[in-house]
């Protein structure tokens, strides 16, 4: 699957909760490992094999120990920045997992552009990944301006509820937010200095 939506909504913390809760979960944030040797050896070092030595060696143990694990789900976060050939790779484990490993994708309006433009401009692996990542975009945001501002006032008051520690009220500091129409990013600093 690919999740496509808003930054600042919670996207990357809502992972890496999830993948604390699940066995054989991982978490790539693909920013820190543009390139497709860095996107690899993270890969491989995140779910615990060794990456070093010969690159398509690792890419090969990757590839046998996702197909040994049971049920294991890929998330990578900030997709969008992997350079053309690293989003290749995509393709690759996609194929040599098919039916063991969960792959998923999220990042901003980056992430959809990149593949739009891949698939329109009709360059080579761009519409077989998105095929096999489920041909959509999934979004949790609305579109609609009432609904995303009630989508957001609900997202604020909800975290500042779960998070608050502060004197200062959970009401006030989401009126803020709502008023300088800023992200959950500008919550998490206005309850630290609240705390």
């Amino acid at each position: 699957m690919v999740l496509v939506d808003d930054c600042g909504i919670g996207k990357t913390c809502s992972a890496k909760n999830i993948v604390k809760s699940l066995s054989n979960a991982f978490y790539i944030d693909c920013s820190q490992a543009k390139s497709k040797q860095q996107f690899v050896k993270l890969l491989a070092k995140t779910i615990g094999l060794d990456n070093k030595g010969k690159y398509i060696d690792v890419k090969s143990n990757l590839k046998y120990y996702l197909n040994q694990l049971d049920h294991p789900i890929i998330i990578l976060d900030e997709a969008g920045d992997l350079e053309y050939t690293a989003f290749l790779e995509l393709k690759e484990f996609w194929n040599a997992t098919d039916g063991f490993c969960g792959w998923f994708m999220m990042g901003a309006d980056g992430l959809k552009a990149k593949i739009e433009k891949g698939i329109n401009s009709k360059k080579v692996g761009f519409a077989e990944i998105f095929s096999r990542f489920s041909d959509e975009y999934i979004r949790i945001t609305p579109n609609g301006i009432a609904d995303k501002k009630a989508f957001r006032q609900e997202l604020l008051q909800q975290v500042a509820n779960a998070n608050s520690s502060g004197t200062i009220p959970i009401d006030t500091l989401v009126k803020k937010c709502l008023d300088k129409e800023t992200t959950l990013r500008h919550l998490d600093t206005l309850l630290k200095i609240s705390a």
